[in-house]
């Protein structure tokens, strides 16, 4: 357009200052070599504006000529382009109808025509997994990251989920830590992870990612709290079935995290393993421990369970305990299996009867029906047997 207008004030301006150029032509020589070439400057003009005008129409042939070409080209780029789209469309179908054969081959016959090469590796990965054709598989998963470097995180969680879908815990564990140190927050890569460690029965690696889990809010206060527990009481017992030696569980303890050693819940589950283990003696210190700092029912339950040679330093803490909660049955209850224990009947039938009027308990009700048939009372003792089963 631009050059156009150019010719178009190159004419105006010519028609304007034409007739007075004619009477002035003035006059121009051109000299190359042994040629000389005259002429009047209004002809030397009019000769290179026509030789502009001849090359603008040249240039116009050209373009149209070439634009035709590149038409072509990009015509039948668009007209591959929708054929690999269509094929892919054709093969996210078959994959979700389970026709993996057909979906491989689709996926990879519209992969280096489509927009996103590395999408159809990955499904070509999913068709193949399916198939059983795992070297296949990893080979099309190899292409993706190739297709699409950028892409490294979506590939390589998709190759560690078909790792596991196969039973290859080792392997996607492998992977996914790798990951995880490069993306620690990520929520798939924590539950997958968590996946394999359950699967690994490795208890201490899920302990140990369970607060990363919590962190990202991929389980509730109070699920964390059951699965914690769960992976502790595992734990414990498996130091146990390794070891058979309190020790061992004991230095393990030690070595926890502050907030763990002084959690409740799992103070009371070290407890009761060590009591589930006759570990009496070491159980004893910790309750000893938590009945100084906070009383309550659930530590004088374990109280009754504990075999001792020596049970003064539990019953006198306990006596004095009972001064301030007369009315705990959970206390009286503990006091009166540690008489027991100790060869008196009189004392502990008295606390039994105590917790039994505030509360029934199958167990102190059996625990006093063998005091009765000790004491030869036997309708009494079949009374306490017979309220015990209702």
């Amino acid at each position: 357009m631009i050059r156009l207008i150019i010719v178009l004030l190159i004419l105006a301006a010519a028609m304007l200052f034409g007739p007075e150029l004619a009477n002035h032509q003035g006059y121009m020589m051109i000299a190359v070599g042994e040629y000389t070439i005259e002429m009047s400057v209004v002809t030397a003009v009019v000769i290179a504006v026509v030789f502009y005008i001849v090359l603008l129409i040249i240039e116009a042939i050209l373009s149209r000529i070439f634009g035709i070409r590149r038409g072509v080209r990009r015509w039948w780029r668009q007209r591959r382009s929708q054929k690999a789209q269509l094929q892919t469309q054709k093969g996210v179908t078959a994959l979700a109808e389970g026709q993996f054969q057909r979906a491989e081959t689709l996926m990879l016959r519209s992969a280096e025509q489509s927009n996103l090469p590395m999408l159809n590796y990955l499904s070509a990965a999913e068709a193949a997994h399916a198939q059983k054709a795992f070297d296949k598989r990893d080979d099309y998963l190899q292409k993706a990251q190739e297709a699409d470097p950028q892409a490294q995180l979506a590939i390589r969680l998709t190759q560690a989920r078909l790792l596991q879908d196969q039973g290859e815990w080792q392997k996607s564990r492998e992977l996914l830590e790798e990951l995880k140190a490069r993306w620690p927050r990520h929520p798939q890569i924590l539950q997958r992870l968590q996946a394999a460690y359950a699967a690994l029965q490795d208890w201490q690696a899920e302990i140990d990612l369970l607060p990363a889990l919590k962190k990202a809010q991929l389980m509730t206060d109070s699920e964390f709290q059951v699965q914690q527990q769960h992976n502790y009481e595992i734990r414990f017992n498996q130091m146990f079935e390794n070891n058979r030696d309190a020790d061992v569980l004991l230095a393990f303890w030690d070595k926890q995290p502050r907030i763990i050693r002084h959690d409740k819940t799992l103070q009371l589950l070290l407890i009761d393993t060590l009591i589930a283990h006759e570990q009496h003696q070491a159980a004893l210190e910790h309750v000893l421990t938590l009945l100084k700092k906070q009383p309550e029912e659930a530590i004088w339950q374990r109280c009754g369970k504990l075999r001792l040679t020596d049970y003064a330093a539990l019953q006198t803490l306990l006596l004095k305990q009972v001064k301030g909660f007369p009315q705990e049955a959970a206390l009286l209850s503990a006091l009166g299996h540690i008489y027991f224990y100790q060869q008196q009947p009189v004392l502990a039938q008295g606390y039994l009867e105590r917790s039994l009027a505030i509360r029934p308990d199958t167990a102190d009700r059996r625990l006093l029906a063998r005091i009765m048939e000790q004491q030869r009372l036997f309708e009494k003792a079949a009374e306490y047997y017979r309220l015990s089963l209702s």
